[in-house]
């Protein structure tokens, strides 16, 4: 498949967001949510032109998952002050 492929988004509109939606959630760049799609941290959705759109469960559990890791740290070094 080319780069440049138009995949057409199925039906449901809920299931995406665009990388600049992404980047806003997890308050980061967006070329840093570009390089988490190609670490394969992040699925890709769709491609409409040269907008790329991302699956908004893989943002929510990245999310979520970056989340238990601060909270793991967190909890590791509450005792060594």
């Amino acid at each position: 498949m080319s780069k440049n492929a138009k995949i057409s988004p199925p039906s449901e509109a809920g299931d995406f967001m665009s990388i600049a939606d992404a980047a806003k959630l997890l308050f980061v760049s967006r070329p840093h949510v570009l390089k988490l799609l190609e670490q394969g941290k992040l699925k890709l959705h769709h491609i409409a032109g040269n907008h790329r759109f991302v699956e908004k469960a893989s943002v929510l559990a990245y999310q979520a998952d970056q989340r238990a890791a601060v909270r793991a740290y967190q909890a590791s070094t509450a005792g060594e002050e």
